[in-house]
């Protein structure tokens, strides 16, 4: 179940919902094309964003993280 490529959607979808909410808290709105980005993160990328974000103290180096990522 856990190796199912829909458990596995859902499970990006879940942390992707509660990293966008965690950065909208933090930044307010967040830019289209930063959410558009965050989309396109992996799992193991979403994990490691959901720990780099209280470092960020601006949405700039959220977007210079999301670069780097690319």
């Amino acid at each position: 179940m856990i190796d199912s490529p829909l458990y596995q959607e859902i499970l990006q979808k879940g942390k992707l919902d509660i990293l966008t909410r965690q950065l909208s808290r933090r930044f307010g709105t967040i830019p289209p094309g930063i959410q558009q980005q965050l989309t396109s993160l992996s799992a193991n990328q979403l994990d490691a964003l959901s720990e780099e974000l209280f470092d960020f103290p601006a949405v700039s180096d959220l977007a210079t993280w999301l670069e780097n990522q690319q």
